[in-house]
């Protein structure tokens, strides 16, 4: 009797071994993968199972747990920006021009995030869109992301962002993003300056 209580107290403590790695991979693999990814089109990327038929659970879970709710790739697709054209990381201390014209898309936004979510702040400036964007004559636009406006008319607020990072939204995108999003003409991304620059 005793071989048969050790035998099972071993089974029993394998088992719960076995589950609680397999659940901290899980978790470690759900929490630990940043947006982004995929495939590089100058500072921005696209991950093309996000969204897509071929996203697997895993896909589907990292997808819902930061937040995303993605749609399905007809009705919109996604770039993400962790950095700027010089692969320096995105800083909330320091500022950068966004420059970019239109999209081959029904409608476009470009937000920023901090990690995950929206920055936590009360200044209402989280992100610009193809309807209240200002352009130049010939359609043409620039916006400043930085922690304050300064005399830009398009401003993305990175007040209350400690890891910054931006969001290119394209609803209802042509079929040519999706047959090969590397020629989507995604904005640059310039850091003008860091600090008192900024």
């Amino acid at each position: 009797m005793p071989s048969r209580r050790r035998a099972i107290l071993t089974w029993g403590l394998l088992a719960a071994l076995g589950l609680a790695l397999g659940l901290g991979s899980a978790l470690w693999v759900l929490l630990e993968r940043r947006p982004g990814g995929g495939t590089q089109v100058g500072a921005w990327s696209i991950d093309l199972d996000v969204g897509g038929e071929q996203g697997g659970p895993y896909v589907r879970a990292i997808t819902a747990t930061q937040g995303l709710l993605a749609m399905s790739q007809r009705e919109a697709v996604y770039f993400v920006a962790l950095a700027d054209d010089d692969g320096r990381g995105l800083d909330p201390d320091c500022a950068y021009e966004i420059a970019g014209g239109d999209f081959p898309a029904a409608w476009w936004s470009i937000t920023a995030y901090d990690g995950s979510y929206l920055a936590q702040n009360a200044d209402d400036h989280p992100s610009v869109d193809a309807t209240s964007i200002e352009r130049a004559d010939d359609r043409t636009w620039t916006a400043r992301l930085a922690g304050r406006r300064g005399s830009a008319a398009n401003w993305i607020s990175l007040q209350g962002s400690s890891s910054p990072n931006l969001l290119l939204r394209l609803y209802v995108p042509e079929e040519s993003v999706l047959d090969d999003p590397t020629s989507v003409p995604v904005p640059t991304v310039r850091r003008l300056g860091c600090g008192a620059e900024a």
